[in-house]
């Protein structure tokens, strides 16, 4: 499929949700999505939206791991990088558990209830520990060959 097709599919759900028009969605939604990116990479490097969730930049700092292959076992140094983090709010993951959309809650909208949404500070890298993380590799099963006839 290809991208454009993608914009107007998506473009004509919100349409039929909202009310806006679909030509001014399609113009619209590209520089919604461009300045999320934006965000993530140049700016804050968090966006919270409200009744939705956070989406974060986390630094994830030099690590290491011990990968286990059959005889083999080899502690490797992993190098510090950055991820993109999703967390979504309580209420959000409520409506994914019951598979039920509450069409009270919107979105950039605190809802009755809510507690407040994480922020870039809350949603760090969880291992600072520095312990050696131990995961084996799965190994690599080779698809069966088919078995070839030598009787003629």
């Amino acid at each position: 499929m290809h991208p454009k097709k993608y914009l107007h599919r998506f473009a004509a759900n919100v349409s039929k949700r909202s009310g806006i028009s679909r030509s001014t969605l399609e113009v619209v939604l590209p520089h919604v999505f461009d300045e999320i990116r934006y965000q993530l990479t140049e700016g804050c490097l968090c966006v919270p939206i409200e009744a939705f969730g956070t989406f974060a930049v986390v630094d994830i700092p030099e690590r290491q791991r011990q990968y286990t292959y059959k005889d083999i076992s080899e502690i490797r140094t992993l190098p510090a990088c950055k991820r993109l983090k999703f967390r979504p709010t309580k209420s959000f993951q409520k409506e994914i558990q019951a598979q039920v959309f509450d069409t009270t809650h919107t979105a950039f909208r605190r809802n009755e209830g809510d507690p407040m949404i994480r922020t870039r500070s809350r949603l760090k890298y969880n291992s600072s520990d520095g312990k050696i993380h131990i995961r084996p590799l799965k190994k690599k099963t080779k698809p069966a060959e088919p078995a070839e006839d030598t009787a003629e």
